[in-house]
């Protein structure tokens, strides 16, 4: 038996594993001791299932008349360069556009995808960067300078959770959570369900979703009024705080209370355990992500670090500089009219990526120009698009839709062509863990090679761009002349990291690095109020706005839709819409589940396992309710990704924080009912 070290990619933390392969079959996977992450959860263990699955797709398709046959790696390719080059002769090359799912975000293949359109010459590259994580990046460069992430360490004296649960999506991080409060470290969990974490806290703040900035500024009236802020860090390090002393004042906590639901007993009480019990570490999930006033709460959350001191401070929160590899790009060859991000300025200046909503609305309208054809890879947008109707809607008016996917998913049902690509442990990968606060790579060796006649992601774009005439841009044979030239910048080899496979750590870490360097904004020092932010219309100092969607925002609406509906609640077995087809996970969570209090449930005659229906303004699925006293009676919450009750039918991609045009997955109005009322 023949043992490979290598990454797990069942998830985002990619843990190291020792992969046992036996006649080109994997028979089980293991935790790597060289790696600093390999305590494994279960969807490890599914592995083997995953990459060996009779559903595998193993060849190209084509739908002709409706039903897909197989074709040929040279017929597939051929069509599709046919196809884009009609296109763009006919719509101009703008009417390209590529999606690719989060498993491919930092990839080589993702830098290969880059070139493809720079060379076709479409500014239309979009990924999960729109829907999830970016926006906490976005706002902690406009106020601190770099994304910042929480440290744990045995001097940890406090850990807020805010919006997460990672029991359920990073079991490590909930291990070290745990292992804090087995050292009598504070816990504060800030969710509207009683999370397994909650149950733990200290303090577990049961909040209206949408009103997080409203309970951080609450917090930040008690931290200034009552003088717990770290005066000499804030004296010389921040900018507006002053003026933020003033805002501040309108939040009292009493004030919040109604706002947020949360007592303001409560809200003092968490604000005074932060403050005063330093180190202390706030983790934030993708909850801030998805409301329409996230950036603001992202950055008033951003600012209670920075003025208690716990600021790039061992058991604080951190910076991890990123490993810069040799870019890719060709922007040179991208006409000049190819401009993107006219909306939501602030989101392309701190990524060159189109903003995907606007993106599905240009599907559907075709203006200002037409998008005609569109390529997807690792993703599943007929599931985990907002408002996924709106993405039906545009894909008839696509002249080519073209999938990449390892599985006939809900959006591969829907293409013209069908590539099948390669799992994980099929690939040769590059891992960074900086947004893990280590400044780490990895490589993720091949275990087993690709099943059928699959093709490497990375292979196939470059393959794909010969086929259109840019075979000089594609000088790469294999993966491995790719690293090489994306390491020529760099201090790391693929020769270190094959003989390191923990990886290889390209920075020293260090602590108060502004001490020597400053804050990376316009004034080198944290931005309460940001500059930045009021030259382009958006609101200086965090601001809380009501969700645009709400009990106060639209009351008349809420008496129609009385329940604020949480849409995209993480669990252990599952990923966004993937492995639900895996049976050994499928087993852990069977089938798709409404959490609804028995309180509210008994208002509206609804047992245990009955058949509802969940209505908003867009649509409305039918689904077995879960009653659990763990979530708040005005609120009701399932996991999205299913086919059988697709939660994206509800939510909205029209109401969007204005500064990163992420839309509301998880503050929508809705009603539930008795199915067949």
């Amino acid at each position: 038996m023949d043992l490979v070290k290598t990454t797990c990619n069942m998830c985002f933390r990619r843990c190291g594993i020792d992969v046992h392969v036996e006649n080109g079959k994997i028979i089980k996977v293991t935790g790597m001791k060289e790696h600093p992450f390999n305590a494994l959860c279960i969807k490890a263990q599914a592995i083997p299932e995953l990459v060996h699955s009779k559903e595998r797709l193993t060849n190209p398709l084509q739908k002709v008349e409706g039903k897909f046959r197989e074709i040929s790696w040279d017929e597939a390719l051929g069509l599709i360069a046919d196809r884009l080059t009609d296109i763009k002769q006919r719509q101009g090359a703008k009417a390209l556009a590529m999606y690719f799912g989060v498993a491919f975000t930092y990839s080589p293949v993702e830098y290969m995808a880059r070139r493809f359109c720079d060379l076709y010459g479409t500014p239309n590259y979009a990924s999960g960067v729109s829907l999830c994580y970016f926006a906490r990046t976005m706002a902690d460069r406009l106020t601190c300078g770099a994304h910042i992430t929480p440290h744990y360490s045995a001097a940890t004296r406090c850990m807020l959770v805010w919006g997460h649960n990672p029991v359920e999506s990073d079991p490590i991080l909930a291990d070290a959570i745990y292992g804090m409060v087995g050292r009598d470290a504070k816990l504060i969990v800030i969710d509207p369900k009683a999370t397994r974490l909650a149950k733990k806290a200290d303090v577990h703040a049961q909040i209206r979703p949408g009103t997080d900035c409203a309970l951080a500024l609450g917090m930040l009236n008690v931290i200034i009024a009552e003088g717990l802020y770290d005066r000499a860090f804030v004296e010389e390090w921040t900018v507006g705080f002053e003026r933020l002393f003033e805002h501040v004042k309108d939040y009292t906590p009493e004030r919040v209370e109604a706002i947020t639901w949360v007592r303001a007993e409560v809200i003092r009480e968490m604000a005074r355990i932060y403050a005063s019990h330093k180190p202390a570490s706030i983790s934030r999930g993708v909850s801030m992500d998805h409301c329409t006033n996230g950036i603001q709460a992202i950055r008033a959350i951003s600012s209670l670090v920075a003025i208690t001191g716990n600021l790039d401070i061992p058991g604080g929160n951190i910076y991890v500089p990123p490993l810069r590899l040799t870019s890719l790009r060709l922007v040179e060859k991208l006409p000049e009219d190819a401009v993107i991000g006219a909306d939501y300025p602030l989101f392309t200046r701190y990524t060159t990526e189109q903003q995907l909503v606007p993106l599905i609305d240009q599907m559907v309208t075709q203006k200002p120009y037409p998008i005609k054809a569109l390529l997807v890879a690792g993703a599943n947008p007929a599931l985990t698009w907002p408002d996924s109707n709106k993405f039906r809607q545009g894909r008839e008016k696509l002249d080519l839709l073209v999938v990449v996917d390892i599985f006939m998913t809900d959006t591969a049902k829907m293409a013209d062509i069908v590539l099948p690509g390669t799992s994980f442990w099929e690939r040769q990968e590059l891992r960074p863990y900086a947004g893990r606060g280590l400044p780490l790579i990895t490589l993720a060796n091949r275990v087993v090679e690709p099943g059928g006649n699959a093709m490497e992601e990375s292979m196939m774009l470059a393959e794909l761009g010969r086929r259109m005439g840019y075979a000089e841009y594609f000088p790469w044979a294999d993966t491995d002349e790719l690293f090489e030239h994306l390491f020529e910048e760099t201090n790391i080899s693929l020769a270190q990291l094959r003989q390191n496979p923990g990886g290889v750590y390209y920075a020293e870490r260090e602590f108060q690095k502004y001490l020597r360097n400053g804050f990376d904004t316009p004034s080198g020092k944290v931005e309460i109020y940001s500059e930045l932010m009021a030259e382009h219309g958006y609101d200086p100092l965090p601001t809380f706005h009501e969700p645009t969607e709400s009990p106060v925002s639209c009351p008349d609406l809420a008496e129609k839709y009385p329940l604020m509906f949480v849409g995209g609640p993480k669990t252990i077995a599952y990923v966004h819409s993937q492995y639900r087809n895996l049976s050994s996970l499928r087993r852990l969570v069977p089938e798709p589940l409404l959490e609804i209090n028995p309180q509210t449930a008994g208002s509206l005659g609804i047992a245990n396992g009955d058949l509802v229906t969940v209505e908003s303004l867009r649509g409305s699925i039918k689904v077995k309710a879960r009653l659990t006293e763990d979530i708040h009676p005005r609120v009701v919450a399932m996991q999205h990704g299913w086919s059988e009750a697709n939660a994206n039918c509800l939510t909205d991609d029209e109401a969007r924080d204005p500064v990163s045009g992420y839309p509301g997955f998880r503050s929508v109005l809705c009603r539930v009912s008795k199915a067949g009322k």
